[in-house]
């Protein structure tokens, strides 16, 4: 199985402007993302998936810089940029995360693809960690019978369309551990949490990847301070998820269909992997 890394990136971010591209000492955020994403294991290869607007173009620039893939696909459907980058490279499946977390952690992304290769599952979801250091997980037939089910093009929420474990067979990753608090944000949004990770950032040598072991002690013992506990992470109103559900009820028998055409086994049901830290 052909696994990726895939980084959605873009630069229309209107809270924090241009924020992956943001220095953290020596780098951009963005560069720190590409780099934890190319030290995750049993990886074919990176892939920056942008849109085709051109004030994403510049990032280019960072796949060359980084030498890895590029592709620029639609600008408001996120799943089927990820979809179509998979099918233009050839990849079975693909990890992913979102260019404004620097310190998404190589350790869970390890753990999922390690998980995938031994239990084919169509999607993988992980909790039990702060925002920011998740990844997760989407086999690339399965986002194209998700994508043939959607009736929208706007899937920035598109993870409570798909987790669905009696259509597909759904991985739930539960990260166990002490070491953070419910509340704490380590992604890249507002002008606090940018304060936050420069700070964290600050306290390692250039070019270091710090792991959640070493970001958790230096939180703990009082190193840096929490400058975004303020901001509040939106949540999706129970309307749009109540649609959602409306939606993937009303096209099962287009997603059937559209499973039997690609050869693709759906195979309801759910796994859990609990791993503590």
């Amino acid at each position: 199985m052909k696994i990726g890394y895939f980084i959605t990136a873009r630069l229309k971010s209107s809270r924090l402007k241009r924020k992956i591209l943001l220095p953290l000492q020596n780098q951009t955020i963005l560069d720190h993302v590409i780099n934890r994403c190319k030290a995750t294991n049993h990886i074919d290869d990176v892939v920056l998936c942008t849109s085709t607007n051109p004030q994403d173009a510049e990032l280019y620039d960072y796949a060359l810089k980084h030498k890895i893939k590029f592709y620029a696909g639609s600008e408001d459907d996120v799943l089927l940029r990820l979809l179509n980058a998979a099918k233009y490279y050839g990849f079975d499946a693909f990890v992913s995360i979102t260019a404004d977390n620097p310190l998404h952690s190589v350790y869970v992304s390890n753990a999922i693809v390690d998980w995938v290769k031994r239990e084919p599952l169509d999607f993988v979801f992980v909790s039990g960690l702060p925002i920011g250091l998740m990844s997760y997980y989407i086999n690339t037939k399965a986002a194209e019978v998700a994508v043939k089910m959607k009736q929208k093009s706007d899937t920035e929420i598109w993870g409570p369309f798909v987790n669905r474990p009696d259509f597909f067979k759904i991985g739930y990753l539960n990260i166990k551990t002490e070491l953070f608090s419910d509340d704490l944000r380590l992604t890249c949004d507002y002008a606090e949490d940018y304060t936050l990770l420069l700070d964290i950032y600050n306290k390692f040598p250039n070019n270091y990847k710090p792991t959640v072991f070493e970001v958790a002690a230096l939180l703990n013992q009082g190193h840096v301070k929490i400058t975004n506990k303020d901001v509040q992470q939106t949540s999706v109103a129970q309307e749009i998820i109540d649609e959602i559900k409306k939606t993937f009820d009303q096209y099962i028998s287009l997603g059937q269909q559209t499973a039997e055409r690609i050869n693709h086994k759906l195979e309801p049901g759910r796994s859990t992997l609990t791993l503590k830290l």
